[in-house]
């Protein structure tokens, strides 16, 4: 599922999470997805994946 509308859906890959990325999103649109691509700001080379909290879906 995912992909824009009337497109064939995205391919999903699941990966093992390595590094940290910061990136910038716009506001949230309808749906819960975004308007825009997110943006990686910078590599986060002092956090690793286990000292992040997961995100709640709102």
């Amino acid at each position: 599922m995912g992909g824009l509308s009337g497109s064939p859906p995205a391919a999903f890959l699941p990966v093992m999470p390595e590094v940290v990325v910061e990136i910038e999103t716009d506001e949230r649109a309808e749906f819960a997805r975004y308007r825009h691509r997110p943006k990686v700001r910078r590599v986060r080379a002092d956090l690793a994946p286990k000292d992040i909290q997961p995100l709640e879906h709102l």
